[in-house]
């Protein structure tokens, strides 16, 4: 599905940031901070300690494996799409050219969260967020096809 916007209507702007990450295990304690912050600055009200309760421990988590795995700094790097209630986290390892390419092959993680309000009858709504995470964490359950699956 493509979502067009009408002629004349500006699109919103982009709201995205970088932030460095420590080395070793101060890397996932600064994360929360880090997303509930941007979230707060960024005007998501009521929704942001929600999605900051949805997004930081996965992010946490896969910091925390990316430091056992190899040693160094990373970088978080968040991006809203408010039009269409998506928000983006990726773990990012340092370095690399400035431009289009320069995240390329440097990613550590990403997640991605759909979030919204459902309408209901006779309510204000229920409020929904679905998260998609890749690589999958370890330990979950391989999909069918995939090897070692059903």
């Amino acid at each position: 599905m493509s979502v067009v916007p009408a002629r004349g209507v500006p699109r919103p702007a982009l709201r995205s940031g970088r932030w460095p990450l420590p080395g070793g295990r101060a890397a996932a304690s600064s994360v929360r901070g880090i997303v509930q912050g941007a979230l707060h600055v960024w005007g998501l009200g009521p929704a942001a300690a929600s999605l900051t309760d949805r997004l930081a421990p996965l992010i946490q988590d896969a910091v925390a494996r990316a430091g056992t795995r190899r040693g160094g700094s990373l970088v978080l790097r968040l991006e809203l799409h408010e039009p269409v209630r998506l928000l983006l986290g990726e773990v990012l390892r340092p370095g690399g050219a400035p431009g289009a390419q320069a995240d390329r092959g440097r990613n550590v993680a990403a997640v991605a969260v759909t979030y919204g309000r459902r309408p209901v009858r006779g309510d204000a709504g229920a409020w929904y967020a679905h998260v998609f995470v890749w690589p999958p964490v370890p330990g979950s359950a391989p999909s069918p096809g995939a090897p070692g699956g059903r």
